[in-house]
């Protein structure tokens, strides 16, 4: 990256961005079917989810009812070794599904951005199996440490245990780090076809170049998602003075709308990455950028 770049002030940094979300917002309403990317990985995960779900009731139902206390003992250890493990194998397969069709966004969204061309559906799944499995093991990774955080998460949120501030502050900062230090490992893992750990070494010393433009533009997608989820609902809440069908309209509305919104900026998330990458190996906006009217 230019020496003139890295030199740039914290708020040059963030306002750069906050540019890239608004890049990333247009690439979307220019190519709506990367929605359906986010929406495909949605659907999996809640399959997924839904399959351990049923296997937990398949095992209790297996479960004999017994008298003896000793035998009833054993048989709900086995249960419980063999419901977390298969929570575990759930929550590692939803993570390698996200992870596949983050990449499939990522790498169509680096298409159009860098070209200009308008890529089809299939190019960005195609870019992903190529790289499966490089995706398989970061999902491993990446699934092994979110649910070590989400434990932590867990333990935080207990009033009653005594380490929950320390269990609270851990997870703050190894989530903020684990964030920080892995921001472009799939950008670089599906653009440039590196391995999983080869990535996770180099991609510090991307994000520590564009620490400013990172942040700038996370939070901008967060900031906006969060007015526009106001704004919904302040659209919704006349409906509730229309009686007991404005009520259930306006709920059913309501849902719908979030739930688009969520869709919509977690795509933009994930464009942001093509563009942030871009940014970081360049110094420079994405070639699209400036046919879309966004300039430094």
């Amino acid at each position: 990256m230019p020496q003139d770049t890295l030199n740039l002030g914290l708020w040059d940094r963030v306002s750069r961005g906050y540019k890239m979300t608004k890049l990333g917002m247009r690439v979307i309403r220019a190519d709506p079917e990367l929605m359906i990317y986010t929406l495909i990985s949605l659907i999996l995960s809640v399959g997924v989810a839904l399959l351990v779900l049923s296997g937990t009731l398949g095992l209790s139902a297996l479960v004999p009812e017994t008298t003896d206390a000793a035998s009833n003992s054993n048989e709900e250890d086995a249960f419980a070794v063999a419901t977390l493990t298969l929570a575990f194998l759930g929550y590692m397969a939803i993570s390698i599904v996200t992870v596949f069709w983050n990449s499939a966004i990522i790498a169509s969204a680096y298409e159009r951005l860098s070209s200009g061309s308008n890529p089809s559906f299939s190019f960005g799944i195609k870019k992903a199996s190529e790289c499966l499995p490089s995706i398989f093991i970061w999902g491993i990774i990446s699934g092994t440490v979110g649910l070590f955080l989400k434990i932590l998460e867990g333990i935080s949120e207990n009033e009653k245990s005594p380490i929950a501030f320390f269990a609270m502050f851990i997870h703050f900062i190894l989530g903020a780090a684990w964030w920080a230090l892995t921001f472009f490992v799939v950008p670089m893992m599906v653009l440039d076809k590196h391995g999983v750990f080869d990535s996770l070494q180099s991609s510090p010393k991307l994000f520590s170049d564009t620490w400013g433009e990172n942040i700038g533009a996370t939070g901008g997608v967060g900031v906006i998602q969060f007015l526009s989820t106001l704004l919904c609902i302040s659209i919704c809440i006349p409906l509730f003075f229309l009686g007991d069908y404005g009520v259930i309209f306006g709920i059913v509305l309501i849902l719908f709308l979030i739930g688009l919104i969520s869709l919509f900026f977690v795509t933009v998330d994930s464009v942001n990455r093509a563009s942030l990458y871009y940014y970081a190996k360049t110094g420079e906006m994405p070639p699209m950028a400036e046919k879309m009217g966004i300039v430094f």
